[in-house]
């Protein structure tokens, strides 16, 4: 006898034998820092409850070709685990893990409607409703006055979405009120000073912008009509005019792409990223581990008509001993070389350069490329990195870095939740 088909609302971890009728609401594609990719998707019933399904490395190759958006199936056995990721895309208490038994039959169930939105209002957010993500509909990014005493939150966007609306909002500016729908949006609880903030994970987030043809943006933008100011240039924070109410996380990540090692390595341009890895060891190369610097900027100094004088052009009267040396780093797998410069290298070692250099010659040595016991401190730190990398150097020059837990999780919870790092799906129909 056939098992019974059974509710995603009643998954418990109970058993793993369980038969569900859904239909595939979302899907992306995850890459580790380890280079290994796997499935995410959010799965709906006909009761409209979500629950998230993960396919892991192995079993991509078996189930990518199966599984399509908007598609709907009959699905049974799974690992059931906890929905323990930082990062929830459904408030359900447990995901669906495939694993090599998992049956996915591909079956039209008109009763799932294809097109559902389960639109949650802004008030539902602010008043701690909610916690995760959801869809999320809005007039206003940033709003200043609102007469109409309507909901106001903090967006933000980054990466191709806020060039996505950036763009929208140059060629449309003067069309009105702009309603834009965030489907799979995270949603940020206040920290310090900061506001209540809605923001977009990397690949799973989409941004659909005064589209009427859906119901519910077209309802908004009517009841809305001439209640709120257009959406002026102040009030949408681009690139160069950061919003100072963004987070020390979101300004650290700022036009930058998240990627592991093994990708950075098959860079072919310059490129902004962020990555996440362990200091292992100096690299000596052949410039030891400071330069001669300029007394009022972190330039080296060469001697130029007989005056001490910098990239900058400005002559100084002595040289300044700077940090720059190249770090061996490595993200469990891969290993790539980091350049560090003066300021980075002053904050994590806790002294200047020509603190170490005068504590050197107390001693009685003087030689470039003696490195100082004190570097040592910096290794085997655990660090999120911004860096360019450069093709034609082979190397990445370090921009900055974070230490602490929160970003560190942050990133790789983009890494691994989310997504920075692969290509939306394209599946063949």
């Amino acid at each position: 006898m056939a098992r019974p088909i059974e509710v995603v609302k009643d998954i418990n971890d109970s058993k793993d034998l369980w038969k569900i009728a859904v239909r595939c609401k979302h899907l992306w594609s995850v890459t580790s820092a380890s280079n290994k990719e796997h499935l995410e998707m959010i799965l709906v019933d006909s009761k409209l409850d979500m629950i998230q399904g993960i396919v892991p490395h192995f079993l991509v190759q078996k189930f990518h070709m199966q599984l399509q958006v908007g598609c709907s199936y009959i699905m049974q056995n799974f690992k059931v685990s906890n929905n323990d990721f930082s990062f929830k895309s459904t408030n359900h208490s447990f995901k669906l893990v495939f694993y090599g038994s998992t049956s996915v039959k591909k079956k039209e169930l008109a009763e799932i409607p294809v097109n559902y939105l389960n639109i949650l209002g802004l008030d539902s957010i602010t008043e701690g409703r909610f916690k995760g993500v959801t869809e999320i509909s809005q007039s206003q990014i940033i709003a200043g006055n609102n007469k109409a005493n309507k909901e106001v939150v903090q967006y933000t966007l980054w990466g191709k979405l806020d060039v996505q609306l950036y763009e929208y909002y140059t060629n449309h500016k003067e069309d009105g009120t702009i309603v834009v729908l965030l489907i799979n949006a995270r949603v940020k609880e206040p920290q310090g000073g900061y506001l209540l903030s809605i923001l977009n994970a990397w690949n799973d987030t989409k941004l659909v912008i005064n589209d009427v043809s859906i119901e519910e943006i077209n309802k908004l933008k009517e009841s809305l009509k001439n209640a709120l100011p257009l959406l002026s240039s102040s009030s949408l924070q681009v690139d160069t005019t950061q919003n100072s109410q963004f987070s020390e996380f979101d300004k650290f990540v700022w036009k930058a792409e998240i990627l592991s090692l093994s990708k950075i390595a098959n860079l072919q341009h310059k490129t902004t990223c962020m990555t996440l890895a362990t200091l292992e060891k100096f690299d000596y190369g052949q410039s030891g581990w400071y330069h001669d610097g300029c007394v009022e900027c972190t330039r080296s100094v060469s001697l130029n008509d007989g005056k001490l004088t910098c990239y900058a052009n400005h002559v100084s009267s002595e040289l300044v001993p700077r940090f720059k040396f190249e770090v061996v780093a490595s993200d469990g797998k891969f290993k790539s070389k980091f350049m560090f410069w003066d300021v980075d290298c002053r904050k994590l070692v806790g002294k200047s350069a020509l603190q170490l250099k005068n504590a050197l010659i107390e001693s009685g040595e003087d030689d470039p490329f003696e490195f100082p016991n004190e570097l040592d401190t910096i290794l085997k730190k655990d660090l999120a990195i911004r860096a360019v990398f450069q093709p034609n150097k082979a190397r990445l020059s370090v921009l900055g870095y974070k230490i602490d837990e929160d970003t560190l999780e942050d990133i790789e919870s983009v890494q691994l939740s989310s997504t920075k790092l692969s290509k939306d799906i394209k599946m063949e129909k």
